[in-house]
């Protein structure tokens, strides 16, 4: 429903229209986006609607770990690695909408989908939040507490030297792979969703420069 309401009004749908007051009443109803689906939250992260302390992490350096490890994204499923790999770098490099502070639409949509002001809003508590009606299968303990540990791995003081040096990598070997996927598929990629998410990373990975 967030995603819905939201392109909608970014496809030019007023406010006031029946049917985004019957959209935007319900996602309120529900909490407001903050309890909305984890491809929501990353995608409002993106456009600027929320800040990416209110995502787990999705670090790209994973793809520098030992591939024999457990968790190593190379050991994910094709459809869900290739989908990491760009979500790692938009997530790693803080990507957002360069217009966001002054685009009117993004400044209205702040206000639109949360019930409380958006600047008060205590984001990197609210990773978890998930509507119950949405909440199918809950995260276990295990799963909880290693995004909580990836949580102080990216905000505490402590470990930016160790992550901003890693990150670094982390992101020019992504930017490599998805070169290479690229390539490989003539540009199709395996599927829609990583396709746009990639085109974002390579606009990005050239200092945004559409002429680059």
């Amino acid at each position: 429903t967030t995603l819905n309401y939201v392109a909608l009004r970014l496809m030019g749908m007023s406010a006031e229209d029946p049917v985004c007051e019957k959209g935007r009443t319900f996602i309120r109803d529900q909490g407001g986006a903050l309890y909305t689906s984890s491809w929501s939250k990353f995608y409002l992260c993106l456009l600027g609607c929320m800040h990416w302390d209110g995502h787990n992490s999705v670090p790209p350096e994973a793809w520098l770990a030992p591939n024999w490890l457990a968790f190593h994204p190379g050991r994910m499923w094709c459809h869900a690695r290739m989908v990491y790999l760009p979500m790692g770098y938009l997530y790693g490099s803080r990507f957002v909408y360069s217009r966001a502070e002054k685009d009117p639409v993004v400044q209205a949509l702040r206000e639109e989908l949360y019930v409380q002001d958006y600047n008060s809003i205590p984001w990197i508590k609210t990773r978890h939040y998930v509507a119950p009606m949405d909440n199918y299968s809950p995260i276990s303990w295990t799963m909880e507490t290693s995004q909580n540990f990836l949580a102080c791995y990216e905000t505490w003081s402590i470990f930016q030297p160790f992550k901003n040096f890693v990150r670094h990598y982390g992101l020019k070997f992504s930017l490599e792979y998805m070169k290479a996927e690229d390539l490989q598929t003539n540009y199709i990629d395996i599927g829609p969703v990583n396709k746009v998410l990639n085109m974002l990373c390579a606009y990005d990975g050239c200092g945004r420069d559409l002429k680059n």
